[in-house]
């Protein structure tokens, strides 16, 4: 899996990618925020068509539309949306030419059939139809949910209110959707959607300085994404409910730090993990996983091992890289990775390869690391967790490669 080292140099392009670079800005805003934030929202308004409307999802496509999305631009970069409208209009060919140049071996690689899926994807209007309107309606509410911050500094600019006006219209040409409409209320629903916003605020690393910044908004759609290459490399014996499952985890994992924020490893050792884990139960279900509809929440709670979390029992306590399934109303938890790998990663029982989620998270940790010491901002603590991070993932068969891919950059 050599190419996965190109992946994540594709998405800490994502990282360095400034959105409204035009605009005054309250905050710094990234692409690899905004597609992280993106993704989400499509999760929710997915599950919204699905459930209030009937309308049959396919779940993978819907990912696989996210990840070709978010790789498409990393190559084209933070081209002003008329222009880029513009020349998708006009010049589509030449534009999906240049864009599928840079991934098909890479792609090809991982998996054969995902390249030419992305080339449908970009090619063909009518393919996967369904997914990608849920996507656009996902991208313009993102747009909206920044804009709403840059219209408050930039009220005055000029060409402002059109630019206001042209976003608006936008998300009323996505109206039939039964999330947009709810999201348009702007209560509990579009609270989620703003607390989960609200994880680009929080950087990850607080007390050191890197280059590039990352958020924990930015963190779990990169961790997303290389769980996402990994299992796509291992369709031989990984079913797409375990793809999904998993993918969507990892997007979720740090869900908590809204209301906790970062507990660093130090204060958890002074506190009881235990209670630590319980109070985080309790936070995130009564103020964050409330605000959405009881089917999704369970959805979400099932994502973060919350389903089954027993404050009594310390093998029922809340896990969110525990490896498991859920049947019916059952979550099955699995020790033994091996197990869990040879009978369940198959499976149609919402199989999450936890484990790997874990894995994938170090990684990216790591890559934080690494890519700032690159840059020249190096200090003692990142060297120090560099090297901790390199022994503890080094001999792992799923990222061993890319670890020392990445180590290898520092040494």
């Amino acid at each position: 899996m050599e190419n996965l080292y190109f992946f994540v140099d594709k998405l800490f392009d994502l990282a360095v990618i400034e959105r409204w670079n035009d605009h005054p800005r309250p905050f710094n805003i990234t692409e690899l925020d905004k597609q992280s934030h993106k993704a989400i929202i499509a999760f929710l308004l997915a599950r919204m068509e699905e459930e209030e409307k009937g309308i049959e999802i396919n779940w993978k496509d819907l990912i696989d539309g996210l990840i070709f999305e978010a790789l498409q631009r990393a190559v084209l970069t933070d081209i002003k949306p008329t222009l880029f409208h513009k020349l998708i209009k006009n010049k589509k060919e030449k534009i999906n030419e240049f864009v599928l140049k840079q991934y098909s071996e890479k792609l090809s690689d991982i998996n054969e059939e995902l390249f030419e899926k992305m080339k449908n994807y970009f090619e063909h209007e009518e393919f996967l139809q369904t997914e990608k309107r849920i996507i656009s309606a996902a991208h313009y509410l993102a747009t909206y949910w920044e804009f709403q911050f840059i219209y408050k500094v930039a009220s005055d600019m000029y060409g402002i209110e059109e630019t206001k006006k042209e976003i608006e219209n936008k998300l009323e040409d996505f109206y039939e959707l039964i999330g947009v409409q709810k999201f348009s209320l702007g209560k509990k629903s579009y609270g989620f959607i703003d607390l989960c916003g609200q994880l680009r605020f929080q950087k990850r690393w607080i007390q050191t300085v890197r280059i590039p910044e990352t958020s924990v908004l930015g963190h779990v759609f990169m961790v997303a994404s290389l769980v996402y290459f990994i299992l796509n490399n291992k369709k031989d014996y990984v079913s797409d409910s375990c793809i999904v499952n998993t993918f969507f985890t990892a997007l979720f994992h740090d869900l908590p730090e809204i209301v906790t924020r970062d507990i660093v490893s130090g204060i958890k050792e002074v506190f009881d993990k235990k209670v630590i884990k319980q109070i985080e139960i309790e936070e995130t279900k009564n103020r964050i996983i409330k605000l959405l509809p009881s089917y999704i929440a369970r959805d979400i709670e099932y994502y973060l091992d919350m389903l089954n979390g027993n404050k009594d029992r310390d093998e029922n306590i809340s896990d969110e890289f525990s490896n498991r399934i859920l049947k019916g109303e059952e979550v099955k938890k699995f020790d033994n990775e091996e197990k869990f790998r040879k009978d369940y990663c198959n499976s149609e029982y919402k199989p999450v390869w936890g484990s790997l989620v874990k894995e994938c998270d170090i990684t990216i940790a790591l890559a934080e690391a690494v890519y700032s010491i690159k840059h020249g901002l190096i200090s003692k603590e990142l060297k120090k967790a560099a090297e901790n991070m390199y022994k503890k993932l080094i001999g792992k068969e799923n990222v061993g490669e890319l670890v020392k891919s990445l180590y290898s950059e520092i040494k």
